[in-house]
């Protein structure tokens, strides 16, 4: 089971052309020496596991920081974008939260379940 194993971080300039591909995408900005930032790439590898057909990409914010800061104006860690299949962000929550409140998220903004 994925709920002591987070998601591997990925290179932004490998996923950015997922944005917009018609399919949903959360990008997961966090820290590896962040303990929220880590429990919340947990909860999202859960997800995943049960609902595979997600695009849900965990980004290093630090060593990212161009990316984070000047593009995606972040300013706290772990911050999550969510964007649409056309690529506009719907929602973005800074912190950490449990499996239940991101599902509600989830389906509120149109990522299929």
């Amino acid at each position: 089971m994925s709920e002591n194993k987070p998601l591997p971080i990925m290179k932004y300039a490998n996923i950015k052309d997922k944005i917009g591909n018609g399919t949903p995408t959360i990008l997961a900005f966090g820290m590896i020496h962040c303990y929220s930032c880590l429990a919340m790439s947990k909860v999202f590898a859960e997800v995943l596991e049960v609902h595979p057909n997600l695009q849900i990409y965990s980004i290093d914010g630090q060593r990212e920081r161009i990316i984070s800061r000047d593009i995606y104006k972040l300013k706290e860690m772990p911050t999550q974008l969510f964007f649409d299949e056309n690529g506009n962000e719907v929602f973005r929550h800074t912190g950490a939260y449990k499996k239940a409140v991101l599902e509600i998220i989830l389906k509120k903004y149109g990522f299929e379940l």
